[in-house]
C-alpha cells in the first residue's frame, strides 16, 4: 500500500545518509557483493570476516543484508559496503538491482557441488546455464528450444521486431539475401 512506498523512501534516504558519513569517515567506500546459489556460504563467509564467527546452523539470507567493514590499505582508510544476496532463484530479481555500483562481485560456490559453480559463474556473467552433450545427445534440444524461447520472448517483447527481416550486407552490389544462379552468365 502507500505507507509501504513512504517507509522504503525513508529507508532508502536514511541508507543514502549513512553511506555518505561512511564515505565522509574514509579514503574509500568500495561496494561489493556476494553472490552464488542458495546454501553455499556467502552468509557464512561474511560472518567470518566481521565478526570472526562461524554459524554450523544454516540460516538461509532473505532478499539482502549487508555489513560495513573498515581495512586498512597502504594508510588508507578503506570502507568495504558487503552485500550478502539471496541465493534462491526467487530472490534473483530482487537482488540483480543491488548489482548496479558494484565495484566488484564475489562468486561463492560449493567445490564439493560442481552445479553450485555453474549456477554462479552463468549468473555472475548475465547468461543461462545447461550442460549438453553432442555424444549423448543429452540436453542438445533443450538448449537449443530454450534459446529459440528467449529469442521469441524478446521479440514480442519489442513489438517493432515482430515482422523485421533479417539484415542484409551488401558485397560487390550484390545483396546477400537475393537469390542468384551459379550457372548464369
Amino acid at each position: 500500500g502507500r505507507g509501504e512506498g513512504y517507509a522504503i523512501m525513508q529507508l532508502g534516504t536514511i541508507m543514502r545518509i549513512m553511506f555518505s558519513v561512511v564515505l565522509f569517515c574514509s579514503d574509500y567506500l568500495f561496494k561489493l557483493l556476494l553472490i552464488g546459489d542458495s546454501g553455499v556460504g556467502k552468509s557464512c563467509l561474511l560472518l567470518r570476516f566481521s565478526d570472526d564467527s562461524y554459524l554450523e546452523s544454516y540460516i538461509s539470507t532473505i532478499g539482502v543484508d549487508f555489513k560495513i567493514m573498515t581495512v586498512e590499505q597502504d594508510g588508507k582508510t578503506i570502507k568495504l559496503q558487503i552485500w550478502d544476496t539471496a541465493g534462491q532463484e526467487h530472490f534473483r530479481t530482487i537482488t540483480s538491482s543491488y548489482y548496479r555500483g558494484a565495484h566488484d562481485i564475489i562468486v561463492v560456490y560449493d567445490v564439493t557441488d560442481q552445479e553450485s559453480f555453474n549456477n554462479a559463474f552463468a549468473d555472475e556473467i548475465g547468461i543461462p546455464f545447461m550442460e549438453t552433450s553432442a555424444k549423448s545427445s543429452t540436453n542438445v534440444e533443450q538448449a537449443f528450444m530454450a534459446m529459440a524461447a528467449e529469442i521469441k520472448n524478446r521479440m514480442a517483447s519489442q513489438p517493432g521486431l515482430n515482422n523485421a527481416r533479417p539484415p542484409t550486407v551488401q558485397i560487390r552490389g550484390q545483396l546477400v539475401g537475393q537469390k542468384t544462379s551459379c550457372c548464369s552468365s
